[in-house]
């Protein structure tokens, strides 16, 4: 029998676990070598990069800040089945600002025959990349152990160029080889890049701005396909494709209102109204660096929220919204509080072969979380 309401009667399970020592920036599930097992990846402002075994709820390997030669990472995307892509975080006045590598490489190695309760990693850096000036964003394409096992393909965002790139790489197990070619997307964007995709079917790039506007190029040609205007008058925080639909485009802002924005790509993002809008009336300002999630249902969309005032906040929150309801943007989502300090980003992971989801989540509590939950 259909639910008349949008918010379902949610029992939340959380185990938290400590984990960072400064502010982490964000937690993203990854699979090693092509295996099907997924772990969790989780970095922070304390220049730690984590491996996280979401079942068993343990660290299985982590790179501190002195194997990466940085003061930490902005940003972390996996680029295929065994290399990991990061942006160093330059921090103004740093002197060693002029040799800071442009971006970084980890290298992933599954566990030892011997020794399945641990992967390793090694990290390399580049310092030359096609941009003018630092990389903001990273992400990456989508890859297949099979196909291109010798290559690696990646997007990135600049800081000052505004510009967006696609990379080939050549690599060599877990080590990139060289920059094979770099591709730049025509996108027109005239402040900073804080977000992008990539979608897989039309083989189309997203790149959301600090300005809020959002384009999709084609990736080999770098053709502008559709942009938009300032859709959220705000920095876009995320850019993320529905894990059943890929035509639908979920972008998070840090709107006072209007956090979550959902688009049907096949009708176009040029000044177009979004298939539904999604938010919570706030006095409070939403961070940039807050990046909402799909459920693998594709139907629920979680948000990193932060309630109350300046004053009195109220932080820890997760707002959920169930999009197969029609009336979910009018009514308030369901909020719940996995964490005591403000929640930056979730991500999900699942067992092989299981239809349950954990929801992994970072937080300035510096836990990371793991939530079941089931009406």
């Amino acid at each position: 029998m259909a639910s008349n309401s949008a918010v379902r009667a949610y029992q939340f399970s959380t185990r938290r676990h400590k984990a960072f020592q400064l502010k982490p920036r964000a937690a993203f599930t990854c699979s090693i070598g092509g295996e099907a097992e997924q772990k969790v990846v989780a970095y922070g402002m304390d220049g730690a990069v984590q491996i996280w075994n979401p079942h068993t709820q343990v660290s299985e390997a982590s790179l501190t800040r002195t194997d990466l030669g940085i003061e930490y990472l902005e940003d972390m995307a996996q680029i295929s089945s065994n290399i990991l892509a990061g942006v160093p975080k330059v921090v103004s006045g740093d002197s060693r600002a002029s040799s800071m590598p442009d971006i970084v490489f980890i290298g992933l190695s599954p566990p030892l025959a011997n020794d399945r309760s641990k992967a390793a990693m090694k990290a390399q850096s580049l310092v030359q990349s096609p941009h003018e000036g630092q990389i903001s964003v990273v992400s990456g394409m989508g890859y297949s152990p099979q196909r291109h096992s010798s290559r690696a393909f990646l997007l990135t965002g600049g800081t000052k160029d505004k510009d967006v790139y696609m990379w080939s790489l050549e690599t060599y197990g877990a080590r990139v080889v060289k920059t094979l070619a770099t591709q730049k997307m025509r996108s027109g964007h005239t402040t900073r890049i804080t977000a992008l995709c990539h979608e897989p079917i039309n083989n189309s790039v997203i790149a959301g701005a600090a300005n809020g506007r959002v384009s999709v190029n084609d990736v080999e040609s770098g053709k502008l396909l559709m942009s938009s205007g300032q859709l959220s008058q705000c920095a876009i925080g995320s850019t993320t494709l529905c894990p059943t639909n890929t035509n639908v485009l979920l972008t998070s802002c840090a709107s006072k209102s209007e956090q979550v924005r959902i688009y049907d790509l096949r009708q176009g993002i040029s000044w177009a109204k979004p298939a539904i809008m999604l938010g919570v009336k706030t006095p409070r300002t939403q961070s940039r660096y807050s990046r909402s999630a799909w459920h693998p249902d594709g139907g629920l969309v979680m948000y990193p929220f932060r309630g109350g005032t300046s004053e009195s906040p109220e932080d820890g929150l997760v707002a959920i919204w169930d999009t197969r309801y029609a009336q979910c943007d009018a009514e308030e989502p369901q909020l719940f509080s996995p964490h005591s300090d403000t929640v930056w980003s979730i991500c999900f992971t699942e067992a092989h072969g299981s239809r349950k989801p954990t929801m992994v989540t970072v937080s300035s509590d510096h836990c990371l979380g793991f939530t079941t939950f089931a009406t």
